[in-house]
């Protein structure tokens, strides 16, 4: 397994997808600090609700055209290759690069800390930003199977709709009982709690419903539980395709 974890990463080597990580969270910096007196109101709530699915949902593509350019995986056939294995290698690896990607927009929310401390004035404490981004790494990351999946199967424009479309369903839902039904959700809605931020983008003021934070564990079992059996299931499905 740890030989496909170092081969699947060393087909991002110069590639885009791994600039990717790099550069959305230092184009989310830029475009936030037009607002710095919201800096980090706005930033975190444009990486929750668009950039990190958007992420994912573009690593996932090029992923899958970098196989079909490269065969399509037609070698496997003639190697002795655990199929499933492979599969779950490629969606470690991409949660590796989103999770650079978050460690980098930390980065970024330090540096302002830093040197724009007296013109940003949200209510946001760094503290709760580091758990805030942590969390939405770790909810977002059952998004990567479903991704993957639509990408390999249908191809980058299906893959980007289908992401669009849960981002916007997720916006819709956000403050519904089945808010967890919807895997682009459910980061969106456990950042009302941490950070009484609401997905618009507006602070949340006291007393609001969506500051339950019992949201926080079930999300996250949700998230985790659903990683497992998406990764299980459509790795089970790119066995007995690739084997066919």
């Amino acid at each position: 397994m740890l030989n496909m974890l170092r081969s699947e990463n060393l087909k991002y080597k110069r590639t885009f997808a791994k600039m990717l990580a790099f550069i959305a969270p230092m184009y989310v910096l830029v475009c936030s600090l037009f607002m710095s007196v919201y800096f980090f109101t706005n930033t975190i709530n444009w990486w929750e609700v668009s950039f990190m699915p958007f992420i994912i949902c573009l690593i996932c593509a090029l992923s899958a055209i970098r196989e079909k350019k490269s065969g399509n995986y037609r070698t496997l056939k003639s190697k002795d290759v655990n199929l499933k294995k492979m599969w779950i290698s490629k969606i470690i690896v991409i949660g590796y690069y989103t999770f650079i990607a978050s460690l980098m927009i930390l980065i970024n929310f330090l540096i302002v800390k830093l040197i724009f401390n007296n013109k940003v004035t949200d209510s946001i404490y760094i503290n709760k930003l580091i758990i805030a981004v942590f969390i939405i790494w770790l909810t977002t990351l059952i998004l990567i199977p479903i991704c993957l999946f639509v990408a390999e199967k249908f191809g980058t424009f299906l893959a980007i709709l289908v992401n669009c479309i849960g981002s916007v369903v997720g916006l819709f839902i956000v403050t519904g009982k089945k808010w967890y039904l919807c895997p682009w959700n459910i980061s969106n809605r456990l950042m009302c709690p941490i950070l009484n931020l609401n997905p618009n983008g507006m602070l949340l003021e006291s007393g609001d419903p969506l500051l339950d934070s019992s949201v926080i564990s079930i999300g996250i079992i949700v998230s985790i539980v659903g990683l497992i059996i998406l990764s299980v299931l459509t790795s089970l499905w790119f066995a007995k395709r690739e084997a066919s």
